[in-house]
């Protein structure tokens, strides 16, 4: 641990201070993985994901088997 302490007194102010707010960060994202899932938090979010109708989906069921009715020109 000493042999930090006097790496971190060689750099100026600014590089000290750089160093201090790229640790802080380092610290941050650590505590971000740690975060625990939270399921009913997560079921929220995932209920609220809308859904399409029958009658929304019926012209793409119309279109889709009118494309597979086509037939490739054949030379």
């Amino acid at each position: 641990m000493g042999d930090l302490l006097e790496k971190f007194e060689t750099l100026d102010a600014l590089e000290q201070q750089q160093l201090l707010e790229y640790l802080d960060f380092l610290l941050a994202k650590r505590k971000n993985k740690v975060k625990k899932f939270e399921y009913q938090a997560y079921r929220k979010r995932i209920i609220n994901i809308g859904t399409w109708p029958d009658t929304d989906l019926v012209p793409m069921e119309e279109a889709r088997e009118l494309v597979n009715k086509w037939r490739p020109q054949e030379w």
